[in-house]
């Protein structure tokens, strides 16, 4: 086995014990059995929560699948940064003077560190698996973010608060009564 292979295998089995596969199913089984539970009968107010309670555990399963996708795409942005970072600090260590005894020795040890790390990780920053990689986290980020402002618009609506779109729709129209306030200001109009 190589070093690089080492790296890779010492790097990848440290991250979990069940696969994103058996968690999807864990996820996917745990809903359905939810799912089942709120189609039982029922009496007096609570068929009227079960239905806010699919919604919601819609909306976290939802949350959960997110969560494991990006779990799953930051691992791999991680190993790609710990192989680049080891392999920046194989180079150093077989370069860089066994022994540091004079000044020169430590300018030739901080022009080897320099140069290693920039050469890993420009060539990891130029790689298509980061680019990929990186897109898949910001990508997941991005849909965390809209989901978890989603739960947010939901419960700000339950506790008949205004929501963000209402918020928006508020602003616009106030800013549209002070721009008529203004023109009619300009036109010459005298109270």
């Amino acid at each position: 086995m190589t070093d690089d292979e080492d790296i890779k295998d010492k790097i990848g089995n440290g991250t979990s014990n069940i696969s994103i596969h058996e968690q999807k199913e864990q996820i996917t089984k745990l809903f359905n059995s939810w799912s089942e539970l709120v189609k039982m009968p029922t009496i007096g107010l609570f068929p009227a929560f079960s239905q806010e309670f699919r919604s919601y555990s819609q909306d976290l399963l939802g949350l959960g699948q997110t969560l494991l996708n990006a779990q799953t795409n930051l691992s791999d942005y991680w190993k790609q940064m710990n192989m680049a970072y080891l392999q920046a600090t194989k180079e150093v260590s077989e370069r860089a003077p066994k022994q540091l005894r004079s000044k020169e020795d430590f300018d030739e040890y901080r022009k080897i560190t320099i140069n290693a790390f920039e050469d890993a990780f420009t060539g990891l920053f130029n790689s298509k698996e980061f680019s990929v990689a990186y897109g898949k986290v910001s990508s997941d980020l991005l849909d965390l973010f809209k989901q978890m402002q989603k739960f947010a618009e939901k419960n700000l609506k339950v506790l008949n608060l205004p929501t963000r779109d209402e918020m928006d729709e508020i602003l616009k129209d106030i800013h549209d009564m002070k721009r008529t306030i203004r023109d009619i200001k300009r036109s010459g109009y005298k109270q």
